[in-house]
């Protein structure tokens, strides 16, 4: 077998990050914005992404922005290196507005 080598395109990189963040971030794919930039030759990643959060007065623990995001950006990490082989230094989130799930009452 010849020795050879696969390289994957920045623009499908871009879009299976997107495709991870959005499904982390609990969005559309297509709100996802994905910044990639070289590290000293580790891959950063850059997120612009709206993100779901509860209605005011939603009870769940970790439901905010912050929280939401500061959960995702490792869960982001971990993935994106798992499915592309790519180990990456960084994730950031810039969250571009909020997504509000309506709280559904048990009767």
């Amino acid at each position: 077998m010849a020795a050879g080598r696969t390289a994957i395109s920045r623009r499908a990189l871009e879009r299976t990050v997107g495709a991870i963040a959005a499904q982390h971030l609990e969005v559309e794919p297509s709100s996802v914005d994905v910044r990639l930039s070289d590290d000293a030759g580790l891959l950063a990643v850059a997120i612009a992404s709206p993100a779901r959060i509860e209605a005011l007065g939603g009870t769940s623990p970790g439901s905010g922005v912050l929280s939401r995001t500061n959960i995702a950006r490792p869960l982001i990490r971990d993935e994106v290196t798992r499915l592309t082989g790519s180990t990456v230094s960084s994730v950031s989130v810039r969250v571009t507005r909020a997504e509000i799930t309506e709280n559904r009452r048990v009767s």
